[in-house]
């Protein structure tokens, strides 16, 4: 089998988040599945000295703030920049690195769920309760997601899945990682079309 799509992500990211909505439809155009990499952009920061893209310089954080409605138009999705934003993600992505283990099939469908959730109206994103409303919503064990928040191996599995993104040199999101090339960025999209359809330019 064809490997699968890395999908690097921070829930908390825009772009991401706009990626997200369509990566299972475009790998699946190619044969790909997509393998889900949920990280916190806050320990790749600690790293690469950077910040998230609306606590930059004013000139820079307006025009992410413009590009996000454009590139969230351009995709034909909703978006509000939430009033709480950037926000820790850590208990919505142990939750995903549960879901991977419980119900790899559905993955996409959460991570989809949430982050269209949180960017088109109030959501208590990273809140346990909130989260586990969300896994019953979806037929699944609501309390046993919401008690993978607290679990010592979803936390180390966490970390270790930050860890791996600092050491492949992921300093973004989406990240996407294509046969060992990498692409950084909603808008490469196009470019990770092209490259799962003619193996590489």
């Amino acid at each position: 089998m064809k490997a699968p799509v890395e999908f690097w992500f921070d829930f908390v990211s825009p772009y991401a988040y706009i990626a997200a909505q369509s990566i299972e439809q475009l790998a699946a155009r190619h044969g790909r599945e997509v393998s889900w990499k949920p990280m916190l952009l806050g320990a790749v920061f600690k790293v690469t000295g950077s910040s998230p893209l609306t606590m930059r310089p004013p000139q820079m954080a307006d025009y992410f703030k413009h590009d996000f409605l454009r590139s969230a138009r351009y995709a034909g999705v909703p978006f509000v920049l939430p009033e709480l934003f950037p926000i820790a993600t850590q208990n919505t992505s142990r939750v995903c690195l549960w879901l991977q283990d419980t119900a790899p099939q559905r993955v996409g469908e959460f991570v989809r769920q949430v982050t269209r959730a949180y960017f088109s109206g109030p959501a208590a994103l990273n809140d346990t309760g909130w989260l586990a409303a969300q896994i019953t919503a979806m037929g699944l064990d609501g309390a046993a997601a919401a008690a993978a928040c607290e679990d010592t191996h979803y936390k180390q599995a966490l970390k270790a899945q930050c860890e791996q993104a600092i050491e492949k040199g992921i300093f973004g999101a989406p990240w996407i990682i294509v046969d060992g090339e990498s692409f950084w960025g909603n808008d490469r999209l196009p470019q990770v079309e092209h490259w799962l359809a003619q193996g590489g330019f």
